[in-house]
């Protein structure tokens, strides 16, 4: 039975239906959830979210600058209200320290954009963080990671012929995140091939973009009007 498990865990089925194995080699079928066309029932729609937008004319003049940071046009920091900057806006002291580290973990990681992107989506990848995924699925491909990289992440495919730094993250986020165990001979390979302080600053981008994916799934983000459901998760 273990042997038929392991089997179906590699087969990804036309209709796109694919298993993954739990403990005891229980199989899951994951599937990528169709575009909602109505909210759940306690979710307000101008957020997409269990949490009412912020007001910013419910602010005082401090917390107000918080709110200015997300939607001037001209912000380093600017980004939609729907989505984890308009919940971390519920503590306006708080945000712009947390968008401050997300922007830095981003834009000033020592390694090319595509591996950014790239440990992004192996984080939410094991995090079924269906939001994050549907909007840094197309930056990963504008930075230039393969399609077929991927899809390799997407439907938990194995990586023997992904090129080894790109293999080395993807192993590293399906132990650290999924088995929630990181392997010596996995830790040595990721030191080999960024060095000690790309290695910290690759695994602090892993629990950011993890923190990100509890919060969501805490208020029940749903995706943006404009983007489309890309992640098979399991049903739930």
């Amino acid at each position: 039975m273990k042997l038929i498990a392991a089997i179906l865990a590699g087969t990804i089925i036309s209709t796109g239906l694919w298993m993954t194995t739990q403990s005891l080699g229980q199989a899951r079928i994951e599937t990528v959830p169709e575009k909602k066309t109505t909210l759940p029932a306690d979710v307000h729609p101008e957020s997409r979210s269990r949490l009412p937008l912020v007001k910013r004319e419910n602010m005082d003049e401090q917390r107000q600058k918080a709110y200015d940071a997300v939607v001037d046009p001209k912000s380093r920091l600017k980004a939609e209200l729907i989505g984890p900057a308009g919940i971390w806006l519920n503590v306006p002291e708080l945000s712009p320290h947390i968008r401050e580290i997300n922007w830095f973990l981003r834009n000033k990681f020592p390694l090319d954009a595509k591996l950014t992107e790239l440990v992004i989506l192996a984080t939410v990848r094991e995090s079924d963080g269906e939001t994050e995924w549907a909007a840094h699925e197309p930056a990963a491909l504008k930075a230039g990671l393969s399609k077929n990289v991927i899809d390799i992440i997407r439907y938990r495919q194995p990586i023997a012929d992904v090129d080894p730094k790109e293999a080395a993250i993807i192993q590293m986020a399906r132990e650290l995140l999924g088995a929630k165990k990181l392997s010596a001979a996995t830790y040595a390979e990721a030191l080999k091939h960024f060095g000690q302080q790309n290695l910290v600053m690759m695994v602090l981008l892993m629990a950011n973009y993890s923190q990100t994916s509890i919060i969501l799934h805490a208020f029940d983000q749903q995706l943006r009007p404009e983007l489309t459901p890309l992640l098979p998760v399991v049903q739930r």
